[in-house]
């Protein structure tokens, strides 16, 4: 990417007014986020009730702030003339992002938001109990408030063919039902050929490395922790804690991003490589420009384009060969007894295995598609009123068994096991868009270093890192994604990409 000026042009009064104007709405969202983050880390089950109230009331405020007529008015002074030469790109993104937020919250009602905030809470905190006891009856009256909440704010936003476009458009610019399914196409037929040449191939992973066996969890965090170091994420500006749900959040700036993962005694790669997805999330909210700090603009660019940075960092390099060769003395510090006679190249394989299974936080890159586009399926038809709540468990278990060839043992492992929808719809399908771009990302850097494998293979990650700072992380929000993936890459969007890289992977591994 040609180098840009990330900053705001100060010597327009305008600039200045709406940098405060949006400074105040992040660091309202961002200390919301830190309400979030404790309740999901270390809040006491007693105080559920009173922060659903203290986070709807936060919402309340940054509604009111994000709706304000004094900002409409900035807003269209500033657009009539920030897309003049003398404004920077930074300029021109903070008009837009503030403006799309703008159009979006006057189309909501504040009392909207503020009981959507309670439901949310309120929906989370059942799902957590629900998915404990196995219970989808206990949830489904929360997640009926949250599709009735969902389908309004569709209608309030507005879409030209269905409700569910409006949903995606909040995470995806530009996207709709209809331009996921084509995108979705090749790679539901890829997933679904290899897997089944796998199946048919007889060809196994050796698993009995990572799973089988008693790993301490403490010493899981101890590899966690230094695995992360080792991909370049700052302790400094982060923390690693535990939750339900693996997740990464920040607050306004790269100065404080913070990541969680949770593990498993029997199976090393649960902690492991949920550390280093949310470790993707978190290097490149710690590589945004620091001139971007409290503005929208100091975050990924979209959710696909986080997801990218997610999968690229677990998947592509954090599961392969070249990696591990040059981290897997952190493995032996941490289970020596484990792993001392156990090569990379065996530690490696095993976290490639293929195999059909339920928890889409488990799943391998060849199947993990397919557990995408099967919520990407049902939240359309939540959305367009095509399914009862009540019918939802047997959809769900239906799907897994003609996409996956599996049945759901249970709610826990089937329809509860996303946090997702606890906060509404339009979210799975970035995880698929992260691959896409991902598996495109890495085709470059390929490029940019003929001699990538050796150097990951020396211990060397630091140059990934510093590449994707200056090429992709720095610029924050600043470019949507298609234009941000044409500018890193030098083409639009394109799935082939991912097909090639998947077919070329897993054929190797499993000899076909």
């Amino acid at each position: 990417m040609a180098e840009q000026k990330i900053d705001f042009t100060r010597s327009d009064d305008r600039i200045n007014t709406l940098l405060e104007y949006v400074q105040e709405i992040v660091d309202l969202s961002s200390l919301a986020a830190l309400a979030d983050w404790d309740q999901q880390t270390a809040m006491p089950d007693g105080a559920n009730e009173v922060r659903g109230h203290q986070m709807a009331t936060m919402s309340g405020l940054v509604h009111d702030r994000q709706t304000s007529p004094q900002l409409g008015e900035l807003l269209k002074s500033l657009e009539d003339v920030v897309h003049q030469p003398q404004y920077s790109d930074a300029d021109r993104a903070l008009v837009r992002d503030t403006r799309r937020a703008y159009d979006f919250a006057v189309k909501l009602p504040r009392e909207l938001v503020k009981e959507m905030e309670i439901a949310r809470v309120d929906a989370f905190n059942t799902w957590v109990k629900a998915r404990a006891n196995n219970d989808f009856g206990l949830f489904a009256p929360k997640l009926k408030k949250i599709i009735e909440f969902q389908r309004e704010v569709a209608d309030r936003w507005g879409y030209k063919e269905t409700r569910y476009d409006a949903l995606l458009d909040a995470y995806e610019p530009g996207f709709t039902a209809a331009k996921v399914s084509a995108l979705f196409e090749p790679v539901r037929d890829v997933s679904k050929t290899m897997l089944k040449r796998i199946q048919q191939s007889g060809n196994k992973v050796d698993m009995s490395s990572v799973s089988g066996q008693r790993f301490d969890v403490e010493k899981q965090k101890e590899l966690c922790i230094k695995a992360l170091k080792a991909m370049g994420y700052d302790f400094n500006r982060g923390e690693l804690r535990v939750s339900a749900h693996p997740f990464t959040t920040s607050f306004g700036s790269p100065f404080d991003v913070r990541v969680t993962t949770r593990y498993q005694e029997d199976y090393l790669p649960m902690g492991l490589m949920g550390a280093l997805h949310e470790g993707g999330h978190a290097v490149y909210e710690q590589g945004v420009a620091p001139t971007l700090v409290r503005t929208p603009l100091a975050s990924g660019a979209t959710m696909g384009v986080h997801e990218s940075q997610s999968r690229l960092w677990e998947n592509i390099i954090g599961r392969s060969t070249a990696f591990w060769k040059g981290q897997f003395g952190l493995v032996r510090e941490c289970f020596p007894e484990q792993f001392q006679q156990v090569s990379a190249e065996t530690f490696a394989r095993a976290l490639n295995n293929v195999e059909a299974s339920l928890i889409r936080v488990e799943a391998d890159e060849v199947t993990y598609n397919l557990h995408i586009i099967i919520r990407f399926e049902m939240e359309r038809a939540m959305m367009n009123e095509d399914v009862s709540v009540e019918s939802l468990p047997s959809m769900w278990n239906a799907k897994y068994q003609d996409y996956l060839g599996i049945t759901p043992d249970s709610d826990a492992n089937g329809i509860l096991q996303d946090v997702h929808w606890t906060s509404g719809f339009g979210y799975f399908p970035s995880y698929t868009f992260g691959n896409l771009y991902s598996a495109q990302i890495y085709n470059t850097l390929r490029k940019a270093y003929p001699d990538f494998d050796e150097r990951l293979a020396g211990g060397d990650v630091s140059f990934v890192l510093n590449w994707l700072r200056e090429n992709l992380y720095a610029y924050g929000t600043i470019y949507q994604p298609e234009e941000l993936i044409q500018r890193v890459t030098g083409e639009a969007p394109n799935p082939q990409y991912l097909v090639d890289y998947l077919t070329n992977k897993f054929s190797q591994i499993y000899n076909l």
